[in-house]
């Protein structure tokens, strides 16, 4: 038994360690950007920064504690903080900024002993942020986007709107799908993708009976959204930009939005959004170096990520009731 979990410490070890590695390198030429960048800023307003940015991360965790809850999983906070920086960590080694999710749901079927809950759970998790985020987003289309005159930018968000909305609405208003119970998908591999599929549906509908946990979560998203244009706001102010807040509530989901689209954690499309869409108000040097703070930030949590993955197993379960 000793045995067995020294090498589970050591296995953890070698993959976390060397993802760490894996991803310094791949950002090995920007390191010096985002040093430079952090030595002649303001350090307190950075600090500030930060400090509402990491606090997000536990109302973020919070909101994946009540979505748990309404799988009957009873994870603690501290658990869901550990999954959560988890996601952090694999977001920037697998594809798009949700590619973490995927490891997530994986760590919390493990720790839960509940696949399909765990999945449905952290799915649901990402599809209120999504909706809240496109929320944001299409109000600053409709109030700032003239100023970006691109039309593509405004019917792909809308686009997403739409989609994201239809796809809540569907997994919830109905206990199975008619394509799940169609004749060709009962046999062979595509029927056990079928049951698979079958499970998720059923276990995504089951919180139609708490409506009240999306309201919650869907509110609590606009909240984490607000206070991370804030913290993103800091970091104008601390490299000396200057920026309406009010305005900046709008473009900040924009560019999330855009860092949607196929990438590596966003890497790349996300520093590009925010050179874009802040361009006009505080030029296109000091918006690359937001992103680039960003971007150490979004590196910081997933090396944190990559330490708990390491060193600290969570054993949690679920109550026999």
């Amino acid at each position: 038994m000793v045995k067995k979990n020294t090498l589970s410490i050591l296995i953890r070890f070698i993959i976390s360690f060397g993802l760490i590695a894996l991803l310094l390198w791949i950002m090995r030429k920007d390191m010096k950007n985002i040093a430079d960048t952090l030595i002649n800023s303001n350090k307190i307003l950075f600090l500030v920064a930060i400090s509402i940015s990491f606090s997000m991360t536990i109302i973020v965790s919070y909101r994946l504690k009540l979505l748990m809850r309404g799988q009957k999983i009873y994870l603690a906070l501290k658990d869901c903080v550990y999954l959560t920086f988890i996601g952090f960590f694999f977001n920037n080694f697998l594809p798009t900024a949700i590619g973490g999710d995927i490891a997530k749901a994986h760590y919390a079927s493990k720790k839960t002993n509940n696949k399909t809950a765990s999945y449905a759970a952290v799915l649901c998790d990402r599809l209120v942020g999504f909706l809240a985020c496109l929320t944001l987003a299409l109000i600053g289309i409709i109030l700032v986007g003239n100023e970006f005159k691109n039309s593509s930018i405004t019917w792909a968000i809308c686009g997403m709107v739409v989609f994201f909305t239809l796809a809540i609405l569907i997994l919830l208003s109905k206990k199975d799908s008619r394509l799940l119970k169609h004749p060709f998908t009962q046999k062979g591999l595509i029927g056990k993708i079928r049951e698979k599929m079958s499970k998720l549906y059923s276990a995504i509908n089951y919180y139609k009976h708490h409506k009240h946990l999306l309201l919650k979560s869907y509110l609590l998203t606009i909240f984490i959204q607000g206070c991370t244009v804030v913290s993103i706001y800091f970091l104008i102010l601390c490299l000396g930009g200057s920026i309406n807040i009010f305005k900046l509530f709008f473009i900040i989901p924009l560019v999330w939005t855009v860092s949607m689209l196929p990438s590596l954690n966003g890497l790349g499309v996300r520093e590009g959004a925010f050179v874009y869409f802040l361009k006009g108000d505080i030029g296109k040097d000091m918006g690359f170096s937001v992103s680039l703070l960003w971007l150490g930030m979004v590196l910081f949590y997933g090396i944190i990520g990559g330490v708990l993955h390491m060193i600290f197993p969570v054993k949690v379960g679920i109550p026999k009731d």
